[in-house]
């Protein structure tokens, strides 16, 4: 009797513990996701599943921790050693496991399926966290950017071993940081043909081991393995001597430009990463005043002159359109994405019934986000004796609102405006609006 007692209660404290254990988010697939990987650059793990509960430390972009519980929008992850904490599930993806790229510039989708708009090419040998899969094709993370590719060319990693491959470094100066992420500290650089042992893998960076003794963690980007393909995405090199081009399909089929760092010493903007989107362009004219200026026009002539401006300060510099081609929106927020992006600035020329409306206004979305980067141009603006400053206000627009990284929308002049419109198509007008522009986004990120 005394032995049936003592089972049934095992049994209860076994059905009790089982019940108390905590499980993993299920997929589609019914399977249990092991990993919750991080899609935002910086995000606070909580002390509890909501925004009221104190901050315990903060984790990066690309960064993985094992998943314990899924709860009301947040996720529960493991960030330490048994210590657990809460993030906000809206910036995290969660993974089953890493696979290796087999195929030089495979391309990145936004759907499953070869009709899929193209956002994005990865390369042999990086590494990319497994979301989910669909048939032939598996949702991947790859450096921040998540999208569709064809299962076929991907072997999972642990099929795959990394020990003793070597890595030649080919970008003139190679930053080496404590950890897999951009916003680690730096302990040291290495320099073109250095030939480093790559200990580990995560998605866009290489564990390395030099020769002369540095060890950390280092852009995948512009480390090619030996026997294999170079990578062929932008390096984190803030001294590259190439002028080269990334390119990457928009839904338009229209190319993304990135330029690759400038020659020279670090300067203020060294690391910096701005994307600048000209306004309208291909199909969509935009606002035109009544001499026939065009808003496209004027957008995409501030634009290359403003990458001139803010390279010079050593910033690397993407467009979301280099000629007079239609971009849709999405492709524009998507593409301050894929680049992980400081700042993106959307440059427009403004219309009005009032014919006498007149000037420059700065436009944000987010209070927390992006007001800040709005507030640096409102002394280089106001200083413009060309047009009035009408100030920063909040601006409810699509590539704002959709939009992750710090953003800001510039209404550069009224084209509706006879006086204004004369104004912003002058030469002077255009490298003062330009050099002023420059100047806020310089002060904004001493």
């Amino acid at each position: 009797m005394r032995r049936g007692i003592w089972l049934a209660l095992l049994f209860c404290l076994l059905w009790l513990a089982a019940a108390a254990w905590p499980v993993g988010a299920k997929g589609e697939s019914g399977k249990t996701a092991q990993l919750a990987v991080v899609t935002a650059d910086q995000v606070n793990v909580r002390q509890g599943p909501g925004v009221p509960y104190r901050p315990l430390a903060n984790v990066h972009r690309g960064e993985a921790y094992r998943l314990i519980e899924v709860k009301d929008g947040w996720v529960n992850i493991e960030w330490k050693p048994n210590r657990t904490g809460w993030i906000a599930a809206r910036y995290v993806a969660l993974a089953k496991e890493t696979a290796i790229v087999q195929e030089n510039r495979l391309r990145l989708r936004q759907e499953p399926s070869r009709d899929g708009r193209i956002i994005g090419h990865l390369a042999r040998g990086e590494t990319v966290w497994i979301i989910k899969e669909d048939g032939e094709w598996t949702e991947v993370i790859a450096d921040g950017a998540i999208g569709w590719v064809s299962s076929a060319y991907l072997t999972a990693a642990r099929e795959s071993s990394i020990s003793h491959q070597t890595g030649i470094v080919n970008a003139s100066s190679l930053n080496v940081r404590a950890e897999p992420s951009l916003k680690a500290a730096r302990v040291g650089r290495l320099v073109r043909g250095e030939e480093v042992e790559i200990v580990e893998k995560k998605p866009g960076w290489y564990k390395i081991a030099s020769q002369t003794g540095l060890d950390g963690w280092v852009s995948s980007a512009y480390v090619q393995v030996k026997g294999g393909q170079a990578n062929e995405k932008e390096a984190e090199a803030p001294q590259s001597a190439d002028r080269s081009l990334l390119s990457a399909i928009a839904p338009s089929d229209s190319r993304l430009y990135v330029d690759s760092w400038t020659r020279g010493p670090v300067q203020a903007l060294a690391g910096k990463t701005i994307v600048l989107d000209a306004g309208h362009g291909g199909k969509d004219g935009g606002a035109q005043s009544v001499d026939g200026i065009k808003e496209k026009e004027l957008t995409l002539e501030t634009a290359k002159l403003l990458k001139n401006k803010l390279q010079s300060y050593g910033a690397r510099v993407v467009l979301t359109r280099s000629s007079d081609e239609y971009v849709p929106l999405s492709a524009r927020v998507a593409m301050a994405r894929l680049y992980q992006a400081d700042a993106f600035i959307s440059l427009h020329y403004d219309s009005a019934d009032d014919q006498q409306a007149s000037g420059i206004t700065v436009y944000y979305y987010d209070r927390f986000a992006d007001y800040g980067l709005a507030q640096s141009f409102e002394d280089p603006l106001s200083r413009l004796a060309a047009l009035p400053f009408r100030g920063v206000a909040f601006g409810d627009y699509y590539v704002l609102r959709e939009n992750d990284r710090p953003s800001v929308l510039l209404e550069l002049g009224y084209v509706s405006n006879r006086t204004d419109a004369a104004t912003v198509a002058t030469d002077g007008y255009q490298e003062a609006v330009t050099a002023a522009i420059a100047d806020a986004v310089r002060h904004y990120f001493e």
